[in-house]
């Protein structure tokens, strides 16, 4: 495997890699990004969470004038949320070049869109109705967009914005290189490529096994008569601090969401019947901890990076292994247990088990909280005994172990310090004081154990002794710091 080095990427980005931690390319990033430096217009299949928006982002924050203030590159998302994820990614990948990256899109002020457009955008990220909507009003011009990637285009076909996605690539220059990203390739986006793109080299990247360890996962075997009484059930016993339940259509979402919210439950849909504007609201909801329970089809959630999940239910199994672990994927962050649950029927029975060998996995039948602390293993540390051929719940370890294991991985300063990963910066208005005073308040750390502290604009680190760092770790993670809520992790990818 080549190194970032080896790619070929610039020193300001290399170092903004170093300080996110990450260490070494994913495939997509090996595969793609000496394909976009060579010129190449490239054609992506990559599922979300294999690394795709630094594949295209960091050729394209190359590629880029800084001294030039005309919109010289473009991203599409079908969602305000990847939009939104996309602009985050590509500021922190441009920590150390001055470049600005503007994001537009539905539900907001346009108005405020058009300020910051008028200020200069050498990158623009946008959902589609959006960006139509500035160019009508010519307050985004494309003639100097010679860099546009379209990211997950098979959501964009699923929501009927293939048509103005077209007139939109006709309004950039005819010489421009063109990314297209997508989990999916069916004929309309083929053809898509086809038309628009110039000779483009395919890439397929299917993860061969994407990481569940961290998820406990079970199934529950019922009738579909009984599917909705038993998911109560279900919720009654987990009580989950926040669940997304997955349904495969728009109809049987809309249905359970009213059968669970006439039974008392808090909870909200979100499908593609939807407008934009209600599925803002509902995420907004979600995102802010104001919602417990989230009634999802995998194409609206799809691209969603909603941290604190701790459960998601499967209330209909998903077509295929892939699927299964891009849902589950979506609880167990950042060193938390999460837990998944799947629901089948008699004749789907046998389905467990081949998504078992094709992830590499165990499920098993679902028990009540009560029984399941019953039959919980002792905890093993990592260190004290070989993972290998122990069955699969003598390997589940609990949180806290898991944090020492990441710990060990973190990058340390070789004097017993690691450091933590805060996801606000100057531009949050954070400052070394705040970060100080949360340290020394919030997680009730002693002054004299915090160790360098470095403010960014976008981001900041933190040194702690091991045990120090899993304190604030614990404390501080999801807490809010001069009104931002904050993300604090190990500083590594």
């Amino acid at each position: 495997m080549k190194t970032f080095q080896e790619l070929g990427l610039n020193r300001e980005i290399l170092l903004t890699l170093e300080e996110l931690g990450y260490t070494e390319p994913t495939p997509i990033q090996e595969q793609a990004i000496p394909e976009l430096f060579a010129g190449h217009d490239v054609i992506g299949q990559a599922q979300t969470g294999t690394g795709k928006t630094a594949a295209f982002g960091l050729p394209l924050l190359q590629y880029l004038d800084p001294a030039s203030e005309e919109t010289q590159a473009i991203v599409l998302t079908p969602t305000r949320e990847l939009c939104i994820q996309v602009t985050q990614a590509l500021r922190a990948y441009a920590e150390h070049i001055d470049i600005e990256v503007v994001a537009v899109f539905g539900g907001a002020p346009i108005a405020t869109q058009q300020s910051r457009l008028r200020r200069g955008a050498h990158v623009v990220v946008a959902t589609v109705g959006r960006m139509m909507d500035l160019i009508s009003r010519r307050s985004l011009v494309l003639t100097s967009a010679r860099y546009v990637v379209l990211d997950e285009a098979d959501e964009m076909l699923d929501l009927g914005f293939i048509e103005d996605v077209e007139r939109i690539l006709r309004m950039c220059p005819s010489g421009r290189q063109t990314a297209l990203f997508s989990a999916t390739i069916p004929a309309p986006i083929a053809r898509l490529a086809e038309q628009y793109m110039y000779d483009p080299v395919t890439i397929k990247v299917t993860p061969k096994q994407l990481t569940v360890d961290a998820i406990e996962q079970a199934f529950v075997e019922v009738d579909n008569r009984s599917k909705t009484e038993r998911l109560i059930d279900v919720l009654r016993a987990e009580e989950p601090e926040q669940a997304i339940i997955f349904c495969r259509t728009k109809i049987g979402a809309a249905r359970l969401d009213r059968e669970l919210r006439d039974k008392g439950f808090r909870n909200k849909a979100l499908h593609g019947d939807m407008t934009q504007g209600q599925r803002d609201g509902v995420m907004i909801q979600f995102k802010d901890h104001n919602l417990p329970l989230l009634v999802a089809t995998d194409v609206a959630a799809r691209g969603l990076d909603i941290e604190h999940v701790t459960h998601v239910i499967n209330y209909d199994l998903p077509n295929n292994t892939e699927i299964y672990v891009h849902r589950i994927g979506r609880t167990g962050r950042v060193g938390r247990t999460g837990r998944a649950i799947t629901f089948v029927t008699p004749k789907q029975r046998q389905e467990i088990g081949r998504i078992e060998r094709e992830a590499k996995t165990a499920i098993g039948e679902w028990e009540p909280p009560e029984e399941r602390i019953e039959h919980a293993p002792r905890p093993r540390r990592r260190d004290h005994a070989a993972e290998g051929g122990r069955p699969r719940r003598e390997r589940e370890r609990l949180p806290a172990e898991r944090a020492d294991e990441a710990a060990e991985q973190a990058s340390s300063d070789g004097n017993g310090h690691v450091k933590l990963f805060v996801n606000r910066g100057e531009r949050s208005g954070i400052t070394e004081e705040n970060l100080r005073w949360a340290l020394t308040e919030g997680a009730v750390i002693p002054g004299d154990a915090i160790g360098a502290i470095r403010v960014l604009e976008r981001f900041s680190f933190v040194e702690l002794p091991d045990e120090q760092a899993k304190l604030a770790l614990e404390r501080l993670d999801g807490t809010k710091l001069e009104g931002k809520q904050i993300r604090v992790e190990y500083a590594k990818d």
